[in-house]
């Protein structure tokens, strides 16, 4: 029985987080609980202060007003991390998905993990909070890059690694730094994201769509039929490495030449115009990509036609993924976020062009509201799913909340 109940608990917080607030009758729709069930269930949670009642709404009929419940912030936090940007990025979330505190450590272009850096960087985030708040953080969330064999072993061409042993790199770490006392999920990127956006962005309400994320590397999420899709060994959404110009002389992480990735990624752009402009391979680091794209909205030609040419070849693979897929949405995240007045015409264009328009009329074409947050979020929801299956962390998630709401530092 204990299971069952369990059960209806997910259920109920499940809910509450994707909608943000939700009815009985919300719930219960959406959950296919009986209304016994989720009272049940909902009893000890709007006790103990996991849930809260936020307000009434009007009765539809000559009924008494609707209770709108959501999730008490302060009863349970996460850690959230993301390997792909050029610096490792770190966060606090609370319990309705809000990123509370950032940190950030610094890495190279072409600098390997260091996973010592990822706990520093977790401690870096826990060391403002108070002991009632630590006894509140449950799971810590990473979201890397590229593709993880049965062993554990990460590949991630765009940050310079092959067969890298991810997994037993963080338990040996994690208990170095003593934090075997915090669980620690991971997951692909894209999958991650994929769930932030369907969850708490701008793919909500939809069944069927696609995320592409532009940074260090390129990859793509997927949803269909309301399903993320993850494939053969979890590695489903390597678009980057998709061969978008034959016989280009753009080198890729893969060691293939003219993959998508070795022509629209973050620092490929960067590349390609220091190349044009004559300077040394060495500025790399120096040079962000948003000095690109702010080059060419003031009509610079190098940094046009760089990114002419990347919104033609990311606007060429989208078309083919809309072709294979049928997406109701395509979500553009990462780097693009900060210059979609620059890409989306472009890409739109090619999708035009390229596609099977049955497939392409009426698809929505949008950037991410998350911006470069997706993933962080994404590695909070992940540590949220993964803490409401297991017992003991949602034993924790549901016992009596002390901390008055509000109380964690601001974000920063």
């Amino acid at each position: 029985m204990r299971s069952v109940a369990n059960q209806w608990l997910r259920e109920v917080l499940l809910t509450l987080y994707r909608r943000s607030t939700a009815t009985r009758a919300e719930i219960m729709a959406e959950t296919g609980l009986h209304a016994s069930s989720v009272s049940q269930a909902m009893r000890p949670l709007l006790r103990n202060g996991t849930i809260l009642k936020v307000g009434d709404l009007e009765s539809n009929g000559a009924g008494r007003p609707r209770e709108v419940f959501n999730l008490n912030p302060d009863a349970a936090y996460f850690i959230s991390v993301d390997l792909e940007a050029q610096r490792i990025r770190f966060a606090l979330l609370n319990f309705v998905g809000d990123i509370r505190y950032r940190w950030e450590e610094a890495t190279g272009w072409d600098e390997r993990l260091e996973v010592n850096k990822v706990f520093h960087g977790i401690r870096m985030v826990l060391r403002n909070l108070d002991s009632r708040q630590l006894s509140r953080v449950l799971a810590v969330g990473i979201s890397y890059p590229g593709m993880l064999d049965d062993q554990g072993r990460l590949t991630a061409f765009n940050l310079g690694l092959h067969d890298f042993p991810l997994l037993s790199e963080l338990r040996e770490k994690a208990s170095a730094h003593r934090m075997d006392h915090l669980p620690v999920f991971i997951e692909p990127d894209r999958h991650s994201a994929v769930v932030a956006e369907r969850w708490l962005g701008r793919a909500r309400g939809y069944q069927n769509g696609l995320l592409l994320f532009v940074e260090r590397g390129i990859g793509i999420g997927l949803f269909l039929d309301g399903k993320p899709v993850e494939g053969w060994r979890n590695m489903a959404g390597e678009i980057g490495h998709l061969m978008i110009e034959p016989g280009a002389e753009d080198l890729c992480g893969c060691g293939k030449r003219g993959c998508l990735e070795a022509i629209a990624s973050s620092p490929s752009m960067i590349r390609q115009y220091l190349e044009s402009t004559g300077q040394p391979s060495s500025n790399l680091s120096a040079f962000r990509i948003t000095d690109v794209f702010e080059k060419a909205r003031q009509g610079d030609p190098a940094a046009s036609h760089v990114v002419e040419r990347a919104g033609k070849a990311i606007g060429l693979a989208l078309s083919y993924a809309i072709n294979l897929l049928n997406p109701q949405i395509v979500v553009l995240g990462g780097d693009l976020t900060s210059a979609d007045d620059l890409f989306l015409p472009r890409i739109e264009r090619e999708i035009n062009q390229n596609g099977v328009p049955q497939l392409t009329r009426g698809i929505e074409i949008a950037v991410s509201a998350l911006g470069l947050d997706m993933r962080l979020k994404g590695a909070g929801a992940l540590a949220f799913r993964k803490s409401l299956a297991d017992p003991a962390l949602l034993r924790k998630m549901c016992s009596p909340v002390s901390l008055a709401r509000g109380s964690v530092l601001p974000a920063t």
